[in-house]
């Protein structure tokens, strides 16, 4: 098994975890609302894990796509319930930081190949 496969998801998965100690810690207390952002954010990881790793194409940035849709409706949770504390920013950034992060890593480890072999 290839971790380096795994990367984007890995990544994702390890910023959903971050946004869910953020919420559980930053005031001791869970909104409805923080809830459902961490929904949100538990099914992009999923959706991250789930999407293919394209080499070309539109497919070559399914996962970023997937991560800014997330990013986006944590957003707009947020925006549309009430205002936004402090805590919901921080999950937003946490979640705009997972898309650029599964951005900038590659979608396949490159491969060396011993041309004198």
């Amino acid at each position: 098994m290839n971790i380096g496969h795994y990367a984007k998801s890995l990544l994702y998965i390890a910023l959903a975890v971050v946004g869910i100690l953020i919420t559980a810690l930053a005031d001791e207390v869970v909104s409805i609302d923080e809830l459902v952002n961490i929904a949100i954010v538990g099914v992009g990881a999923i959706t991250v894990y789930l999407v293919p790793n394209l080499p070309s194409g539109v497919g070559a940035y399914a996962k970023v796509i997937v991560t800014f849709i997330v990013a986006g409706l944590v957003a707009l949770q947020s925006f549309l319930t009430g205002g936004i504390t402090t805590t919901e920013w921080l999950q937003v950034a946490v979640a705009a930081f997972a898309g650029i992060g599964v951005y900038v890593i590659p979608n396949e480890p490159k491969k060396n190949y011993d041309l004198a072999a």
